[in-house]
């Protein structure tokens, strides 16, 4: 059964990868504190998936096989249906918070296969290597990241004019094997704990800066392949006071190649600036719907947050009233973009069922998750900055802690552990972080907007400005 289990997952993560942190090599994340929870977190899901309860949510029939219906390539609307249910399984059981969690770069696998005739413009090989590897992951159940992002590097100068031409990934030479490729890639959320890479340019690339326009994958312990992490939040986090950090800690992480062989097998765009510039824009159909959905099940949260902190501290006064209904305004938004997406889908060139998206959808989410942030910290005030704790309860403190900070809840953990989760969403470093994650993971916000306003067919609406002013101005007495 290719759907793979958590043990498989985590047996997968213990293949000599160099992870390095703080000057330090970490030889197995799987043990490691700063990693385990997370690892913990995702075993769990790949083992529901082969539970009678969840195991029809989360996996599908395909060529024969069992396998993640994240991995599933669309054919109908009701393929659709059930790839956004399977999503919303995901981002549910992780409270929105992993925004690199398998499905979203499971769904770039599935945008792979849709461009697969598109890069067979340029190559038939790089084509067939799309739909291999997209079965290679289907049949593994793998756990992909991507590395897009070009960093540290001379902005005022272009990319081929940098004085170091290793500051950015780029093809060296070329063998009958593949291209050795030397350079920094950033970015690559939950790289220590997946199996494999996509590899590709978030910037775009001119005719003559060919070496530095490719896509590829890449397994995680591929020789001349190190990946260099940021701080590790979890690693001495209590799970009763950062309870989001303790489990849901992707590791934003850089990966640096050193003359790294890729194989031809792995190649699927190859010293073409124009192909290059495109690529993600052609693979991220599903992966984008997978994002706005996990981003909507996120604002849910602080929702339910605001509501059981709210109610457990009797404040009904109208301005936390207009806050939360901004709240739930935001979110019914999104449902609606959602709603919209499905309704609007529709079939690919390649023939599969893709949802309607628009950039005014991820720019709403942007706004939506900044708004949220804030609203929580308006509606809570200081209560965010903890003091007391559960692990507090067990001290020569404890029978204090439990009278004085059970304010109206049910009993005074469950208002501690609540306070936990809202103090872990706003006020830590995880918390600070996923912030800028939301705002940034689609590149600057407003690079969005003028792409939109440079895409959007305004032909109807200068149409209908136009008929008015063309028309008789007569008005009649």
């Amino acid at each position: 059964m290719p759907a793979r289990t958590g043990k498989q997952y985590a047996a997968a993560l213990r293949d000599g990868r160099r992870v390095f942190q703080g000057g330090r090599r970490i030889e197995d994340v799987t043990a490691h504190p700063g990693f385990a929870g997370t690892v913990r977190t995702l075993s769990r899901l790949y083992d529901l998936q082969h539970t009678p309860e969840h195991g029809p949510l989360m996996t599908a029939e395909w060529e024969g096989e069992c396998i993640s219906l994240s991995y599933l390539p669309p054919r109908t609307a009701e393929d659709l249906a059930a790839k956004r249910r399977n999503i919303a399984f995901w981002a549910e059981q992780t409270l929105g918070q992993m925004g690199r969690y398998p499905d979203f770069c499971s769904e770039l696998a599935v945008g792979l296969v849709d461009a697969a005739d598109w890069l067979a413009q340029a190559d038939k090989r790089f084509a067939a290597n799309a739909v291999a590897y997209h079965r290679f992951c289907a049949a593994n159940d793998l756990c992909l990241t991507h590395a897009l992002n070009d960093q540290f590097y001379d902005r005022s100068k272009r990319v081929g004019e940098q004085p170091d031409p290793d500051l950015i990934l780029h093809v060296v030479r070329e063998t009958p094997e593949g291209p050795i490729v030397r350079g920094l890639r950033n970015l690559a959320t939950l790289a220590p704990l997946s199996d494999e890479a996509l590899v590709y340019p978030n910037r775009p690339r001119t005719p003559d800066e060919a070496d530095y326009a490719l896509a590829f994958a890449i397994p995680m312990n591929a020789p001349g392949l190190s990946i260099l992490c940021r701080d590790l939040y979890a690693e001495h986090a209590d799970p009763e006071r950062l309870p989001l950090t303790a489990r849901f800690d992707e590791v934003d992480a850089t990966l640096l190649f050193d003359d790294l062989l890729v194989p031809w097998e792995r190649v699927f765009v190859y010293r073409d600036a124009d192909m290059a510039a495109q690529f993600h824009r052609r693979i991220n159909l599903w992966a984008g719907y997978s994002t706005l959905i996990r981003l909507g099940i996120r604002l849910e949260v602080f929702a339910g947050v605001a509501q059981l902190l709210g109610e457990w501290s009797g404040k009904t006064n109208p301005e936390a009233l207009g806050l939360m209904g901004h709240l739930l305004q935001d979110i019914e938004v999104l449902r609606a973009c959602l709603d919209e997406a499905d309704l609007r889908a529709g079939k690919t060139a390649a023939g599969y069922w893709a949802p309607h998206l628009s950039e005014a959808f991820r720019l709403q989410g942007i706004e939506a998750s900044d708004r949220a942030a804030r609203i929580l910290q308006d509606l809570l005030t200081s209560s965010l900055i903890l003091t007391g704790g559960v692990t507090d309860l067990p001290s020569e403190l404890g029978p204090q802690v439990d009278r004085f900070f059970r304010n109206q809840a049910p009993n005074t953990r469950d208002h501690l552990r609540l306070l936990a989760v809202a103090a872990d969403l706003v006020q830590s470093a995880f918390g600070a972080r996923n912030l800028l994650y939301e705002r940034l993971q689609s590149g600057e916000p407003e690079n969005t907007r003028r792409r939109l306003a440079s895409r959007y067919d305004t032909s109807a609406l200068t149409e209908r400005v136009l008929r008015f002013l063309r028309e008789g101005w007569e008005v009649s007495q």
